[in-house]
């Protein structure tokens, strides 16, 4: 099997390539002109630009402008026209100065890249590149500009120094070189190095560069390791002893170390005295430097100079230290970025590859939707790419490990039985990691011990386990155990990172197509379901269609169970049920001791693989090997159950348990339906019962009525006229008691015919049929208003009349209305002076409303809805006449408009009563 590329092997890429062609130009560069020209020409071919510059900051840092400028040759491309501009300008050359950061514009019409030229804090320049339409930038490309502008940020300032023959002041800690000697050494350096990016070999030159210059000297480069700083490259002058106390480490308080941590900054020593410098093999040396080496402001390591002859350090020495240290500072930063660019690199490689296979798995796997299908064939690329091992996917299920799913040989049948089996979960701790912190687990070493699994993982060199995530949760965990020993490097984890994520997009799709699948099967089997039942409404042949729909799609046994006291007994059941098992179920079953039940009780379609007859005390079921049941609740109990159990299959599969949940969903809404029906049914044969009685005793009610209203008239008629002759008969021979008498036995004739009017007028009410019409309100109580007026000539009333709409009722009926409520209110106010009559109505949106308010008796509210009642009152025949009748009539007209009544008064303050009626024609009709 091939292995993951390590961080420096690989193809080097096309931009590599350029990246070090592009080095070698700038470190043989002798003039600002060849510097950017260099920089310009790579940039613009590396990239396909169609036009670049470089932009430089002028001497009063105010200004930046067009030093060098570059166009593709296509006649096609106008010329591009760059121009001078300040640095405070919004334009992407001063802007990434501004920022420090490059800016890339993918979007616009012409694309366009910028990246700063920035040297130690100092803004040197920006160089930007044009492109004649939109496009992205890779990481690789934008990696590459930030390299390139680093080297020729360099270049020219070695060029600039070189040029002056003097130092300028570059915002550095140290000093800039003081001579041509300095700058020659800085030149050396520079020249020496080139392109290299090895450490070792970095410090060597500068070893050699500085042996050149101080013949005799001793040159040493630390490293911090813990709380000591060790030699990690040095001159092989030193003696023995001195090489072994370097080596081994010396303290941060070592004086001249300790100085040059604190200021950061070259300290020079002359007279070297080895007992206060705390060195003591170093007793061969006049004096010493350091050089603190910083990598992007950061402090990387330090270098250390021993002069052997030379007791006093000059201004032109102390320079050429200051220029190789600041030389080897460079060339140490250009070393992180290029490495840092090699790891990117061959990051983006693998994570390429990556994505190449799981593309091609992708597309191999476009039909299917298992996941364990999908994750073996996950484990199959990444072990492909991997050293000898096993690839493994686990699941947590109750206090185990389960495999589900492994590619690869362990090669240990021991190891493999513990893992067929399943493995503990709170003791697997590589599992246990990945799957409670949701980050992945990555051992370079295996612990024996990580897994309590000692000896049988003896052979295991290297493993990593990851989370793998759906639907926003984890799920199991991938788990690659190595039999060669493998340091995880930062490329193997993009590597995994990547599967892992293809992974979980593939099972994401997976899950989706299920899904998918489930929903058109459901759906199908629910518009089947409908169809063939379509309005029927006999429970008995609603589960013999979902019995028989069952069967014939998902090959099942099926049964219908009914609550009978405390036992489920089948009560349908499909064509070759098993004999023994129906007996049983037709017997009776107590299903609360099956785990059936306690999975429908929580309202749940109950899915149960690997079914255990013995276990759910159904020795009958034993030739089934799954079961499932779908719960029907009536007033919240549970009241039926559908069962399908499958002698084919232990686990059910996605296509039928959406099939079942379909069915049984819509068996359960055709039941409900059915017994809607039922009850609808019966209320309405109960409503029909009820409407003939009322009916009847209806016209019972009116026959009565009239009869009455008829056959009292007679004889009161005769009592009042056989009243007058007596009267006559007996002129003057009447005492005045006898008198009083006779009038008494007439009022109360005339009440009675005034209470035969009324049930008359009641009576009329009820039967008489209306013939709606527009009917003026304002005319009708004028003319009430015309004709009450003979009778309240002696009374002191006033009368507050608000304009009154048209409605649509029977004329006739709103005149009685009206007269009626009228009437009461005068008669309740025969002891007001004035009484007050306020007749108005009310915009009520769809109706009208029209009341009558007075000021008189009032009544008490808690008796408001006996008014309206027939012989109902609240006041006394002595507070004020009546038949008891009349506001029972209103309620009955204005009820046979579509309206109501109200009333609303309290005691010695007034009552107003008042109807509502339809504004709409057919509404008042109905």
């Amino acid at each position: 099997m091939s292995s993951l590329p390590a961080a420096s092997s690989g193809p080097e890429t096309a931009l590599e390539v350029q990246l070090q062609d592009v080095t070698q130009a700038l470190a043989a560069a002798r003039t600002q002109v060849e510097v950017l020209d260099a920089v310009l020409d790579a940039a613009v071919r590396a990239l396909a630009a169609t036009s670049g510059a470089v932009l430089l900051v002028d001497e009063d840092a105010q200004v930046l402008r067009v030093a060098a400028e570059l166009q593709r040759p296509n006649p096609a491309e106008p010329l591009a026209v760059w121009q001078d501009g300040p640095l405070d300008a919004q334009e992407p050359a001063a802007e990434v100065l501004r920022t420090h950061q490059a800016l890339y514009l993918e979007q616009r019409a012409g694309a366009v890249a910028a990246v700063p030229m920035v040297l130690a804090g100092r803004l040197l320049g920006s160089v930007v590149l044009a492109f004649r339409e939109a496009r992205p930038f890779t990481a690789e490309e934008r990696a590459f500009l930030d390299t390139l502008a680093v080297h020729g940020t360099v270049a020219l300032d070695r060029i600039r120094r070189r040029s002056l023959n003097t130092g300028v002041p570059d915002e550095r800690p140290e000093p800039p070189p003081v001579d041509a000697r300095a700058q020659d050494a800085f030149m050396a350096l520079t020249e020496a190095v080139g392109s290299e990016i090895d450490l070792p070999v970095l410090v060597r030159q500068a070893i050699a560069v500085l042996q050149g210059r101080f013949p005799g000297a001793s040159v040493g480069h630390y490293v911090q390791e813990g709380e000591l700083w060790k030699a990690q490259v040095w001159s092989e002058d030193m003696t023995p002893e001195l090489t072994a106390v370097i080596t081994a480490g010396l303290p941060a308080e070592t004086p001249l170390i300790a100085r040059v941590l604190e200021g950061r900054q070259p300290v020079f020593i002359d007279g070297w005295n080895p007992e206060e410098e705390q060195i003591s093999p170093s007793e061969a040396y006049a004096s010493a430097a350091g050089y603190p080496l910083l990598v992007n402001g950061e402090l990387h390591s330090l270098l250390a100079v021993g002069l052997r002859d030379t007791p006093r350090w000059s201004e032109a020495d102390r320079g050429i230290v200051r220029a190789v240290g600041r030389s080897l500072s460079l060339a140490l930063e250009r070393t992180q970025t290029a490495r840092r660019l090699l790891r990117q690199n061959a990051e983006l490689q693998a994570r390429t590859r990556a994505l190449e296979a799981f593309a091609a798995l992708t597309r191999d796997l476009a039909l299917t939707s298992d996941p364990l299908l999908l994750i073996q064939r996950a484990q199959e690329v990444v072990m492909s790419m991997l050293t000898d091992g096993a690839a493994m996917y686990f699941e947590p299920q109750g206090d185990r490990w389960v495999c589900r799913v492994q590619s690869g040989d362990l090669q240990s049948p021991e190891l493999q039985i513990q893992i067929d089996a399943g493995l503990p979960y709170a003791e697997t701790h590589s599992l246990l990691v990945p799957w409670t912190t949701g980050q992945p687990y990555f051992q370079n070493v295996h612990a024996q011990r990580t897994d309590q699994l000692a000896p049988l993982t003896g052979h295991i060199a290297a493993s990593a386990t990851l989370p793998i995530r759906t639907g926003g949760r984890t799920v199991g965990v991938l788990a690659f155990g190595l039999l060669r020993q493998r340091t995880w490097s930062s490329v193997d984890r993009v590597l995994l990172g990547t599967a892992v994520q293809s992974l979980e997009l593939a099972l994401e799709r997976a899950a989706q197509t299920r899904t998918l699948d489930e929903e058109r099967v459901a759906l199908e089997a629910f518009t089947r379901f409908t169809q063939q039942v379509g309005s029927e409404l006999d429970v008995d042949v609603l589960v013999r269609e979902a019995i028989a729909l069952l069967q014939e799609t998902c090959e099942v046994d099926v049964a219908y169970l009914e609550l009978d006291g405390d036992l489920y007994r089948a009560t349908a059941w499909n064509p070759g049920y098993d004999p023994a098992l129906l007996s049983r179920l037709q017997e009776g079953f107590p299903l609360r001791r099956s785990n059936l039940a306690l999975i429908l009780r929580d309202h749940q379609v109950a899915f149960i693989d690997h079914w255990d007859a013995a276990g759910e005390w159904i020795l009958e079921s034993v030739h089934f090997l799954a079961v499932a049941g779908y719960p029907f609740f009536r007033s919240g109990e549970l009241h039926n159950v559908l069962v399908m159990g499958s002698g084919a299959s232990a686990t059910w599969s996605e296509r039928d348990k959406g099939i079942f949940r379909a069915v049984g969903r819509s068996l359960d809404l055709a039941l409900e339906r059915a017994r809607q029906a039922q009850t609808l049914r019966e209320q309405r044969d109960a409503l029909a019962a009820r409407t003939q009685e009322l009916s009847v005793a209806t016209e019972e009610l009116q026959a009565f009525s009239y009869s009455v209203t008829h056959d009292l008239r007679t004889p009161v008629r005769h009592m009042i006229g056989f009243l007058e002759l007596a009267r006559k008969a007996l002129d003057g021979k009447l005492d005045a008691r006898s008198a009083r008498y006779l009038d008494v036995v007439e009022q109360a004739g005339g009440q009675m015919n005034t209470l035969i009017d009324a049930l008359l007028n009641l009576s009329q009410a009820t039967q008489q049929p209306l013939r709606l019409g527009m009917v003026d309100l304002n005319t009708v109580v004028a003319q009430i208003k015309d004709t009450l007026m003979p009778d309240l000539l002696t009374r002191h009333i006033r009368w507050e009349v608000a304009p009154l709409p048209t409605v649509c009722a029977d004329a006739d009926a709103m005149k009685q209305v009206l007269t009626q409520l009228t009437e009461n209110a005068l008669k309740f106010t025969r002891s007001r002076d004035p009484a007050i009559i306020r007749v108005y109505a009310e915009d009520q949106g769809s109706r009208w409303g029209v009341f009558v308010q007075d000021n008189g008796l009032g009544f008490d509210p808690r008796y408001q809805d006996r008014l309206f009642n027939v012989f109902q009152r609240l006041h006394s025949a002595q507070e004020a006449t009546g038949s008891g009748v009349g506001l029972a009539s209103v309620r009955r007209l204005i009820a046979k408009h579509g309206g109501q009544v109200s009333a609303a008064g309290q005691p010695g303050e007034g009552a107003t009563f008042g109807f509502s009626l339809p504004k709409d024609m057919e509404q008042a009709r109905r």
